[in-house]
């Protein structure tokens, strides 16, 4: 039986074996930096890395010890993984496992792996890993790993109803459904518009949640008062959730930096809105970019302005800009589309749902998205401004459940072949007894099951040759038989 083991993030008293590890002969060996560390610079840099939320840096532990290896993530120009195992749990086929399980559990869309060339068992330990090769500069080799897993936003909006308590409720509660992250949105009435009653002020639709409201007043109501945010993204931190926002005025992303959120989302409405996007983006965290209200000139401009201030980790989001979205209206065959123009430079491609059905995420996510936003209440009938279009905490569950499915489905490019069913696979068999001499014929020889046999490719080649020996029915016909 193997091994059992587990993973979490470093702690400070993980130093010690950290550097015991990396120190050791056979692990700087096989390493790019084969130089022996120093402690006072092992001190520095194991600092560094567990401020460094970018980059994590997990403990591998077994049942029988507390620590029996490392995993680094360290996200550059490239998110690079590097693993270390201790000598005692080499060679025990673990570090497949450890591998995939660390690079699906930092979410990060692409991870890279540099192997030198001559380390077959690391190379080997990738490819099972789920890593595939994508090319050499005669050292080393290098590895891709695609990550299946979708982050799933669960957005609060304005379903905190002005009361700080239900707001923390409905963290703990996204974080006991299993969603990645809660987000909320930072502006008041003041930064996002002008109290003005003019007609453009108004909102004139019948169709709308929000008919008849003047915008000030929608978003004096509607609001997340700032002072909360702070303890909000504390107490996410302490119960293991990412919480960020949408900013919506240059005070605000100075605020969230305050606070230090993991992340920027800019909504459909300012998508357009360079200066804000540069803005943001220049704290070189990653933007993720809805798209409801956008042409595509524009969609190209936001992902121009994150690159002109040097970040270049951008999502976009597939968004229908209607609350309730209907599902006609979604045409979540854009995703692909989006994938396909943005990917080569980089970008990611998401979808920001608000419809009231899993099938457009589901689908999305079948499609390629690796992000997924939805609205979030914890009971519609407790109002709020964005309630009428959020799901619930049993039909948020199910979303998650079919997204986390749908991965399980996609799985893996694998052209492997399951030898256990292969077996029942055709191949060439004597289904007439033939004497020495006699030649193959449709009559004496059949592509049939199981695959004890020739491969049928052979078949046309074999017709008209003669057998070495007696054949009795039944027998798979081999090379050697045939004369």
């Amino acid at each position: 039986m193997a091994e059992e083991f587990s993973i979490r993030l470093a702690k400070t008293e993980d130093m010690k074996n950290v550097f015991d590890l990396s120190n050791d002969d056979t692990v700087r060996q096989n390493s790019i930096h084969t130089e022996k560390i120093e402690w006072e610079n092992h001190v520095k840099w194991f600092e560094n890395r567990l401020n460094n939320t970018n980059s994590p840096f997990y403990i591998i532990e077994s049942l029988s010890e507390d620590f029996i290896g490392q995993v680094r993530i360290d996200k550059k120009d490239e998110n690079i993984i590097s693993i270390s195992i201790k000598k005692d749990f080499r060679g025990k086929g673990l570090a497949p496992d450890i591998i995939r399980e660390c690079s699906i559990k930092s979410k990060f869309n692409e991870i890279y792996a540099y192997i030198k060339s001559d380390n077959i068992p690391s190379q080997n330990a990738f490819i099972k890993a789920g890593y595939q090769y994508i090319s050499s500069d005669g050292n080393y080799f290098k590895y891709k790993f695609i990550n299946a897993h979708v982050y799933i936003i669960a957005e609060m909006s304005a379903n905190h109803c002005g009361d700080k308590e239900l707001a923390k409720k409905i963290i703990a509660k996204a974080k006991e459904i299993g969603a990645d992250a809660v987000k909320v949105q930072t502006y008041t009435a003041d930064t996002i518009t002008i109290d003005c009653d003019n007609e453009e002020f108004q909102i004139r639709d019948k169709n709308s949640l929000w008919n008849g409201e003047n915008l000030y007043k929608l978003y004096q109501k509607a609001y997340t008062p700032w002072e909360w945010q702070g303890e909000l993204k504390q107490y996410a931190d302490e119960i293991g959730i990412d919480f960020f926002s949408t900013p919506f005025d240059y005070t605000a992303v100075d605020f969230l930096e305050s606070i230090n959120v993991p992340c920027y989302k800019i909504a459909s409405f300012e998508a357009m809105d360079y200066p804000l996007i540069k803005y943001a983006a220049k704290f070189k965290k990653p933007m993720i970019i809805s798209t409801g209200v956008s042409s595509f000139d524009e969609i190209q401009g936001a992902i121009d302005a994150c690159k002109s201030v040097g970040n270049n980790d951008i999502t976009l989001l597939k968004c229908t800009s209607a609350y309730p979205a209907k599902l006609e209206d979604m045409n979540i065959i854009t995703v692909k589309d989006m994938i396909e123009r943005f990917s080569p430079q980089g970008v990611k491609i998401g979808l920001s749902d608000h419809s009231m059905s899993n099938i457009p995420a589901i689908t999305a996510v079948s499609l390629g998205a690796t992000v997924v936003e939805k609205h979030f209440t914890l009971d519609r009938n407790l109002g709020g401004a964005d309630s009428g279009f959020s799901l619930e905490p049993n039909e948020f569950k199910s979303l998650i459940d079919d997204i986390r499915t749908t991965e399980k489905v996609l799985g893996k490019v694998d052209y492997t072949v399951n030898e256990k069913n292969r077996k029942f696979a055709r191949s060439l068999y004597i289904v007439k007894d033939i004497k020495k001499g006699e030649k193959f014929t449709p009559e004496n020889i059949r592509s049939i099951r199981p695959s004890n046999g020739l491969h049928p490719k052979y078949y046309e080649e074999v017709l008209g040759k003669t057998a070495k020996k007696d054949l009795k029915f039944g027998t798979p016909l081999c090379k050697s038989y045939i004369e």
